[in-house]
Formats: structure tokens, sequence, C-alpha cells
């Protein structure tokens, strides 16, 4: 167990190092790391696309070339786009979500409402927590881009966490009573 401690710790040191290190440049620029991550995900996207798009025309059978080219149509199409607007695509995350927020908050006061009709005395409680989810809602479409940036920074704070935690973690390994031995002794057993 000692040596296999001893082959891991420097390639665990360098990890947990670069995950402070990406924590804190994520804390600090969440708005370019964001963006430079939906960069990365518009190329990896348009390559896929034109590999689709190159399968399909080589292919023979005509519904899978179909198939293949619709395809790849499609992922060059969404790639191209998050290259040149990221933003605008990542906008588009917290206003979908706060859509589902705003929707699923209305029909939650809808269900108070029958709740409150079926005589229930704590129908209230669903009431007001379904209007929080609408505000919620609300200010995840007004605020799209803040709430990224914030969520980038719980991020960066949890990358950092992690990084100090198995730093010190690291440290730790090798540290225990010495002189103990991972050596097996072999020994017969006899029944007395």
């Amino acid at each position: 167990m000692a040596e296999f401690l001893k082959k891991i710790r420097p390639g665990s040191i360098v990890g947990f190092i670069l995950c402070i290190v990406f924590g804190v440049v994520v804390c600090i620029w969440p708005g370019t790391v964001m963006i430079i991550a939906c960069r990365i995900a518009g190329a990896l996207l348009l390559a896929c696309g034109i590999y689709n798009l190159i399968m399909g025309a080589r292919n023979q059978n005509m519904a899978v070339r179909g198939f293949q080219i619709t395809a790849g149509l499609v992922l060059c199409v969404v790639g191209v786009w998050i290259l040149a607007a990221p933003g605008t695509f990542l906008k588009l995350i917290p206003v979908v979500i706060g859509l589902v927020l705003i929707y699923h908050g209305v029909k939650d006061i809808y269900i108070s409402i029958l709740v409150k009709k079926g005589q229930d005395k704590r129908w209230w409680i669903g009431t007001i927590t379904a209007a929080i989810s609408v505000v919620l809602g609300v200010i995840l479409i007004r605020c799209a881009f803040l709430a990224l940036e914030i969520g980038m920074i719980y991020l960066g704070i949890v990358l950092i966490y992690n990084g100090i935690s198995g730093l010190w973690l690291t440290s730790r390994t090798g540290r225990g009573k010495r002189g103990k031995s991972d050596d097996v002794i072999d020994v017969d057993y006899k029944e007395g």
C-alpha cells in the first residue's frame, strides 16, 4: 500500500494544484471561462458535424446517408452558431431553466388552490413555495448571464476546496507509524 501511495503521490499533487489554479481562474474570470468552454464545445460540435457529413457522403445506404447528412448539417449549424455567438447560447441555459421554474410555479399555485378547496389548513405553504419558484424563474430569465457567472464562481470555489483538501490528504500519506511493514508472513496452519 505504501508503495502504491508513493507512485501516485506526484501525479496527485499536480492534479490538486491544477484544481486550485483552475478554481481561482474560474472565480476571477467566470465569464471568460464560460465563453472559452462554449467555443471549445462549438468547435467539437462543428468537427462532429463535418465528420458526419463526410461519412454520410461516403455511405451507400440511402437511409443511413440521409440520417448522417441531416445530423451533420444540424451539428455544423449549432457548432457555428455557438462559435459565432457563445454568449447568446449561454444565456439560453438559465432562460430555459427559468421557464421551467415559472411553469412549475404556476402549476403548483393551481394545485395549492385545489388543496385549499380540500380544506387543508396548510395550503398556503404550497402557494408560497410556488410563488418563490415563479420569482426565481423570472430572475433567471432577466439576469441570465449573471446567474451563470454566479454558478461558475461556485464551481471555482468547489474546485479550490477539492484541491486544498486533496493536497492536505496527500500530505498525510506516509506519516503513519514508521517501521510498519506491508509484508505478508506466510505460515502453515495446524489444527491443534
